[in-house]
């Protein structure tokens, strides 16, 4: 149902991150048209513990419906690879925000931090405890409104 997204019709790929684990990418739905990120994941570099461990982040990311956790839609496996078809946020990490602005004001602080405090009372709701709250596990959806999305769930 979804097709890697090209910047016109059959030219490159785009890549958005390329990391230890694999890479993601931008993708689009076939039917609704709706631009998603797709993380790759090579089976080979995968250990069995962190197969468990990545089995764990999925049936929690799907039983978990908040504005500021990062949604998970679908989940492909081919003999190479695991796919995870999610939210696409075009912000980037909140890391690389706080090191480019180099201060915030007051107001973007707190928009900021009450978006994290209400995702993580929602996790602890659904008895989810996040394990590893840092400026990289946090993703900017939207500079203009400065909304964010919580990920890696794979220390819950």
């Amino acid at each position: 149902m979804f097709i890697i997204y090209t910047t016109n019709i059959l030219s490159s790929i785009i890549t958005l991150f390329v990391g230890g684990y694999g890479k993601v990418m931008r993708c689009i739905h076939k039917v609704t048209n709706e631009v998603r990120a797709v993380k790759i994941m090579e089976k080979a570099y995968i250990t069995p513990p962190e197969q468990t461990r990545l089995k764990y982040e999925i049936d929690i990311l799907k039983n978990l419906t908040h504005p500021n956790i990062l949604r998970l839609f679908e989940v492909f496996e081919d003999v190479k690879n695991i796919y995870l078809v999610t939210e696409y946020c075009d912000g980037g990490e909140l890391f690389d925000e706080i090191i480019t602005r180099k201060s915030f004001s007051e107001k973007d602080a707190a928009q900021i931090i009450k978006q994290v405090l209400s995702a993580i009372a929602y996790c602890h709701s659904q008895n989810v405890c996040h394990r590893d709250l840092k400026p990289e596990n946090i993703l900017i959806e939207n500079r203009q409104k400065n909304t964010i999305k919580l990920i890696d769930f794979g220390t819950s």
